[in-house]
Parts: C-alpha cells; structure tokens; sequence
C-alpha cells in the first residue's frame, strides 16, 4: 500500500482538479494574497534532463508563454542519461548552461536511459546497474549536477522518476530515485517525488485517471512517458512544491488551476 503522500498534496492543494484543467492562472490571483510581494519582472526557469524533462518542457511552454513573467529555458536532450558522459556529459552541460542563462530556478527530471552500465572514461571501466560501483558514481554525477546549479544561486528541484507499468523497469526505477534523492538533496535540492502520482493506491501503474466526468489517459504507450495532458499534470505537483518550497518564486510562477 502506498504512503498517499500523493493524495495529502492534492487534497490541500486541489492540484487534480487543477492539471485535469490544463491551464495557468495568473501569478497575482494564484499566490500574490498568500506569498506577498510583486511577481519579479522576469523568472528564469531552466529545465535539464532527458525526454521526460524535454516532454515536460514542451508541454508547459504554450501555457507559460501567455505569461509575462517566466521564461522557460530547454536544456533537455532526448535519449541522454547521467550514466554516459562520453555522449553527453551533463555535469559539464549542467555548468555551462546555468552560467549562460542565470536562472533562478532550476528543474532536474532524467534516468529513463539510465538503467544501462555507467562508463568511467578515465578508468576506461563500465560499472552494471545495481552494484556498489555504480550507485558511487552515479551519485557522484547527480551531486555535481545540483552543485553547479546550486553554487550559480539557483534553486533546484529534481524530479523523480515516475512508476512504469513493466515491472521490471519499476523495479530500477525504485533504485534510482533512492540514489538520486540522497545525492540531489545531500548538494542542495529539493526532491519532488512523482511515484504516488502516477500509481494506484495499491501502488501499481497508473495509465489513467478521472477527470471531472471522463477518464483520460495521461501516461504514453510506452509505460514510461507522458501524454501532453499528463505533463501538465506533473507540472500541477512541480509548481505547487515549487511555491511551497521556495516562496519566494511564487509570484513569477503561479500555479495549475481547476477549470
């Protein structure tokens, strides 16, 4: 049985009924009673990670782009992961792009191709999935990763991996969110757990949910991504943790709102 961490968020928050609307409200009428303060002029908001990151992105970005204040930043790359920096190095692109773009809040979402072995390039060694070698330099990559983020004063949320309906890639998915979380948190970020949110109450894959009077589908056909509908809903849990978490953003971000 699930901890239904899932359900306290949406029960306080209504964040169900808000992804199910697929909308943002203007950030005065979201949280500018609540947070205080004027929205800042401009919010740079830096996303990093692989196709889940890049779904995420290009889901939010027509709704963001009718708002003044957030500028969404794709620094996301498909089919990448932490465990090959001989194709892409992600602590390297992690430090470049935070010194280009200066954002203020940094969003981490990666590891659907990570379950493949982890390549050291200078030891010329590749470690399996699940050993000891590994989850060291896994956790290693991760803690640079936020660091670079984090050190440039940006604020940092890393978003875990999602439930995935083969049990199999479920399974490794479980151990590396418990490796991502300890490293990404141990370097400065905030952790914004996905799994009750897209799992049943007995904990199993969820593909779909109810929505007003209708189901919809928000999970893809591969068990792993998003329908578009689906990213919103993420997004929904990403900008209520992100207002919770650093109140400060909340006026430039806004939040999902029920239709």
């Amino acid at each position: 049985m699930r901890s239904g961490r899932w359900h306290g968020f949406s029960t306080r928050r209504n964040l169900l009924g808000a992804a199910a609307a697929g909308l943002l409200a203007p950030a005065g009428q979201a949280f500018g009673a609540e947070g205080g303060g004027q929205a800042p002029e401009r919010l740079n908001l830096l996303f990093l990670g692989d196709s889940l990151a890049q779904g995420l992105f290009l889901s939010l970005s027509p709704v963001l782009r009718r708002r003044p204040t957030p500028r969404l930043i794709n620094g996301t790359l498909h089919a990448t992961g932490v465990t090959r920096t001989d194709e892409h190095d992600w602590s390297s692109v992690t430090r470049d792009l935070v010194a280009l773009h200066e954002p203020q809040l940094v969003v981490f979402w990666i590891g659907a191709n990570d379950f493949r072995p982890l390549v050291v390039r200078e030891e010329r060694v590749r470690h399996r999935f699940g050993t000891p070698g590994y989850a060291e330099h896994y956790a290693r990559r991760v803690t640079e990763m936020t660091g670079h983020a984090v050190h440039a004063g940006a604020r940092v949320l890393w978003l875990g991996l999602p439930n995935m309906r083969e049990p199999q890639f479920a399974g490794a998915a479980r151990q590396l969110n418990a490796i991502q979380q300890a490293a990404a948190e141990s370097a400065g970020a905030q952790w914004v757990d996905t799994w009750d949110a897209t799992s049943d109450a007995d904990g199993r894959y969820l593909p779909s949910v109810a929505a007003q009077t209708a189901t919809r589908v928000f999970r893809a056909e591969d068990g792993v991504h998003f329908t578009g509908w689906g990213y919103l809903r993420i997004g929904a849990l990403l900008f209520d943790t992100a207002a919770e978490r650093f109140p400060e953003l909340a006026p430039g971000l806004g939040r999902l709102t029920e239709a």
